[in-house]
């Protein structure tokens, strides 16, 4: 099939290939407790931003519990991660048992192309690779509101640029997709553009499988056709008539079939992101996770 072509994907034909409500799987206790330690199942903690706010040790143990063995960072600040060290935030991590992977991010460099941001940078990925983890992310799009294909160009450019310094710090670097880089410019696809102009061995793309469904592009069509480019995911459910998200299993999104395209895809760690919810946070990101535990499809 021609890349060029491939996103097009209709509303009707995402939606008539998605998961049967009817079809989920309810998670035993007996089940999710024989499977918790097989699955290697990550939490980006942006799902539980409230509780992290008021409580972040609390909220840690909390997930620990849960049986989450990673978990994805945010809001990396002042060199700190939730008011620690890198080092204090990664030795607590570990002594709940699970471990940081990944730090969500952003970098001035895009709008501020200057030494002193991209010394920012680099504190910012010393910091990261002190606290132990293996990816450094971009977390936003910073091309939202591009109209030109020469600005698309010029993010490409500066996405290598920031995975080459990530790979002199022993990290990983990865994007973290939204919705508007599926919309057109000049005719083109901006998600397409960056993966067929950034190198592979320098940036992997983080692919938030809600927000593409709720675009209407093929998520699973993008894992089929760059195989390899997609170290690590966010799994996230979601109505794609409302555009709402859902706890695990109640939506449209074919987990089974993003499940079976890791290894094409080359997705070596996954984390769930809840970011709107039908039940307490806690209780939705729980949820989740004993969904995907007790899902036989989910084989780590």
């Amino acid at each position: 099939m021609d890349r060029r072509h491939f996103f097009k994907t209709t509303a009707a034909t995402v939606v008539a290939s998605a998961w049967i409500p009817g079809n989920r799987i309810m998670a035993s206790p007996v089940a999710t407790s024989c499977l918790a330690n097989k699955k290697k199942i990550g939490l980006q903690l942006y799902s539980l931003r409230d509780d992290m706010a008021k409580d972040p040790e609390g909220t840690l143990h909390e997930v620990a519990k849960m049986g989450y063995s990673f978990i994805e960072t945010y809001g990396y600040r002042d060199g700190k991660f939730f008011g620690k060290s890198p080092k204090e935030f990664s030795d607590f991590v570990s002594s709940l048992g699970m471990k940081m992977t990944s730090s969500h991010t952003g970098f001035d460099v895009y709008s501020n192309d200057t030494v002193e941001a991209w010394d920012a940078v680099k504190k910012n990925m010393e910091d990261t690779k002190e606290a132990d983890s293996k990816w450094i992310v971009q977390a936003g799009y910073p091309g939202a509101r591009y109209t030109k294909l020469d600005e698309v160009k010029k993010l490409a450019d500066t996405f290598n640029r920031i995975g080459e310094l990530a790979k002199s710090f022993g990290l990983k670097f990865a994007y973290h997709n939204h919705r508007e880089e599926y919309r057109a410019v000049e005719g083109q696809i901006p998600y397409q553009l960056y993966l067929e102009l950034t190198e592979r061995s320098l940036i992997a793309f983080q692919m938030d499988i809600g927000h593409v469904a709720n675009e209407m592009a093929d998520y699973r069509m993008y894992l089929k056709l760059y195989p390899g480019r997609f170290g690590c995911i966010h799994i996230r459910d979601t109505n794609v008539i409302t555009k709402i998200a859902t706890e695990m299993g109640y939506g449209h999104v074919a987990l089974e079939d993003v499940f079976n395209l890791f290894t094409n895809a080359g997705v070596e760690d996954y984390y769930v992101e809840q970011e709107e919810y039908n039940y307490a946070p806690l209780e939705s990101v729980k949820m989740c996770y004993d969904y995907l535990a007790a899902a036989k499809y989910v084989a780590w």
